[in-house]
C-alpha cells in the first residue's frame, strides 16, 4: 500500500465517522474539479498537497474530539486552535471554492472548546462539520477520479496478436473481439475457429499485466486480474478445444472464471473512473 493510499485511506475512515448522514439520494453530478486544483498535485507540485492539508484539518479536529472525551481540556484547547488555523489555510487554497468554508463558525468553535463545556462543543462542531461533509460529498469523488487514477486513454499497448501498437481503449476491443470469436465459434461447432479466438484471448489478457505495469507495481495488484487461476483458466480453455469434442461443462467454466475474476474484477475496479474521466476530456475538446 502506498504512502499516498495510506493517506487517502486515513482520511476516507474519517470522513466515515465524522459525517455519517451524507446520503447521495438526489441526482449526483461528478464536475471535473477547478484547474487551480491541479497545482496541489503531482506532477505540478512534488507532494499531495491538498491531501497533505486535509490531514492537517482532520488532524487537529480528531485532537479535539479525542481530547473531549478524555476530559484533557488543555489539550483539546490547543487543538482547537491549531484546527482553525488550518481550516482558514484551507479555504484560501483553492478559490473556486471558498464558499464551502465559513471561518466565522470554525473560530465559533474553537473558542467554544475553551468553556470546557462538552455539549456546547459537540453543538458547535455540527456547524464546522456540515461545511466539511458539503464539500466531501459534492467534490471528493471527481478529486478522486482525477488524481488518483491516472486516465487509461493516454496507455498504450502492444498487441501480442498483430503486433500493433494500440490505445488501451481499442486494446480491450481487440480483448472483446478474441473473447467473443471463443463463444460464439464453440456455440456453432466451429471448434477450430473458437481455438484460434482462445489462443488470441489468452496472449492479449496475459499482455494486460504490461498495461498494469503503467500504473502497478506490485505483482500482487497485476495478479489480482490475471493471476494463477485466470491463467490455469486460458490453458483449460486452449487444451479443450484441441479435443476432436470439447467438453462444454469445461469450456464454459474456463469462460466463466475467466469472466469473473479477470474482466470482471478489472471494470468493476477501473469502469466508472474512466467513463467519468472520458466525459470530461470529450466535453474539454
Amino acid at each position: 500500500m502506498t504512502k499516498q493510499f495510506k493517506s487517502i485511506f486515513a482520511l476516507l475512515v474519517l470522513i466515515s465517522i465524522l459525517i455519517p448522514s451524507a446520503s447521495f439520494a438526489e441526482d449526483y453530478i461528478v464536475k471535473e474539479p477547478p484547474k487551480s486544483l491541479d497545482k496541489l498535485y503531482p506532477p505540478i507540485s512534488k507532494e499531495p498537497k491538498w491531501v497533505n492539508q486535509m490531514h492537517k484539518v482532520s488532524g487537529t479536529l480528531n485532537g479535539v474530539l479525542v481530547n473531549v472525551k478524555e476530559n484533557d481540556w488543555e489539550n483539546a484547547e490547543k487543538s482547537a486552535g491549531l484546527f482553525a488555523e488550518a481550516y482558514e489555510e484551507t479555504s484560501k487554497l483553492v478559490p473556486e471554492w471558498k464558499d464551502y468554508f465559513d471561518n466565522d463558525a470554525a473560530k465559533k468553535f474553537a473558542e467554544t472548546v475553551k468553556t470546557r463545556d462538552a455539549g456546547k462543543v459537540w453543538k458547535a462542531m455540527g456547524s464546522v462539520g456540515k461545511t466539511c461533509g458539503k464539500c466531501h460529498k459534492e467534490n471528493n469523488v471527481a478529486v478522486w477520479t482525477k488524481y488518483s487514477w491516472p486516465s487509461a486513454h493516454k496507455i498504450k499497448v502492444s498487441d501480442p496478436v498483430s503486433e500493433e501498437e494500440l490505445k488501451y481503449g481499442k486494446y480491450m476491443w481487440k480483448i472483446t473481439g478474441s473473447f467473443n470469436a471463443a463463444m460464439v465459434n464453440f456455440k456453432d461447432g466451429q471448434y477450430d475457429r473458437a481455438l484460434k479466438g482462445a489462443k488470441n484471448l489468452k496472449s492479449r489478457i496475459q499482455g494486460l499485466k504490461s498495461a498494469c505495469s503503467k500504473c502497478h507495481v506490485d505483482d500482487s495488484v497485476k495478479n489480482f486480474f490475471v493471476g494463477p487461476n485466470v491463467t490455469k483458466a486460458l490453458d483449460s480453455l486452449q487444451t479443450e478445444l484441441t479435443k476432436e469434442k470439447p467438453n462444454p461443462g469445461v469450456f464454459w467454466k474456463s469462460i466463466g472464471i475467466i469472466g469473473k475474476q479477470s474482466c470482471k474484477r478489472c471494470h468493476l475496479t477501473h469502469r466508472s473512473y474512466a467513463i467519468i474521466q472520458e466525459v470530461w476530456e470529450n466535453h474539454d475538446h
